[in-house]
């Protein structure tokens, strides 16, 4: 396949080699009109189709070749039009020059205004159709956010191991044994909603847990874990776990779940434990969340008061 560079370093010579033809062409153009006003008498007149290469100079070439193409066509013209009606003088002349440089020049700065206008008009398409994209996805992003099912526990693991080894979550996960020991333990938090922790301030509780997930085309695309703070069944939510999958970066997955977190729990004191400079504590922070402590194994807990 061909890289970006190449593609781009194709399209600039293919552009180059189009604006040369369109400046053989135009020159072609003004030397056609210049000997027909040459050649044919005064009783033919061409000097109003000047007007054509001084235009599609404005529409298709730099600023620079447009001034070109004005100048030229006012000297063309001047210079036929004194032949065949004696100015008498260099100051006619000069002023005769400047009425169709004058002349020239306003129809380019209106065909440039109007190129302007055209460019900025498909900005703001391109614009407008990018935001529809962004708003389609994310609808469906908030469309694909569910409880997990038992079945998604296999899921959620193969998750959280992508996340260690990206470096989203400890590395422990990394052993076989483990991971079997998760599966079994995510599969009973999401039948029971409660599962055994290490709190805080030390020691193991048993909290409410929930486990949800994002599921795209019938692929999971993510997913988070909430835990309770502690064993008084309090309405608190700590926000343990969040994971998107490798192929689904990117696409706002994890904006869409960091979200749904802060709007379903709104009316919660929400926690949330980051690695420092962790993409989960950059959105959080964006949304309010701000330090609250730091926990013995390194992750900072940050908080947000609703």
């Amino acid at each position: 396949m061909f890289s970006t560079a190449t593609l781009t370093a194709a399209r600039n010579k293919l552009l180059k080699l189009e604006a040369r033809w369109v400046l053989s062409g135009l020159l072609l153009l003004e030397v056609m009109l210049y000997c027909l006003d040459e050649f044919t008498g005064p009783h033919s007149f061409y000097a109003p189709f000047y007007v054509f290469p001084v235009a599609f100079s404005a529409a298709l070439l730099s600023q620079r070749m447009t001034v070109f193409f004005v100048v030229l066509s006012s000297l063309a013209r001047a210079q036929v039009f004194s032949q065949f009606f004696q100015a008498g003088s260099l100051l006619l002349l000069a002023f005769d020059i400047v009425q169709s440089m004058l002349l020239y020049g306003a129809i380019a700065v209106l065909v440039m205004t109007v190129k302007s206008m055209h460019q900025r008009l498909l900005r703001y398409a391109e614009y407008l159709r990018a935001n529809v994209r962004l708003m389609r996805q994310q609808r469906r992003n908030r469309s694909s956010i569910r409880r997990a099912l038992p079945d998604d526990a296999d899921g959620i693991v193969r998750l959280a191991v992508s996340g260690a080894q990206n470096g989203d979550l400890s590395e422990d996960i990394s052993n076989a044994v483990l991971q079997r020991t998760l599966a079994t333990a995510f599969r009973q938090g999401i039948v029971e909603g409660q599962t055994v922790r290490h709190t805080w301030a030390g020691g193991q509780q048993k909290v409410p847990v929930e486990f949800w997930v994002s599921i795209i085309n019938g692929r999971m695309a993510g997913f988070f874990m909430l835990y309770g703070v502690d064993n008084q069944q309090g309405s608190e939510r700590e926000l343990h776990a969040m994971v998107v999958a490798d192929e689904y970066r990117g696409l706002g997955i994890g904006a869409a779940m960091t979200d749904f977190f802060c709007m379903h729990f709104k009316n919660r004191r929400l926690f949330a434990a980051c690695k420092t400079g962790s993409n989960m504590m950059k959105m959080l922070s964006r949304r309010g969340f701000s330090q609250f402590c730091t926990a013995e194994n390194g992750y900072v807990i940050i908080e947000r008061h609703n």
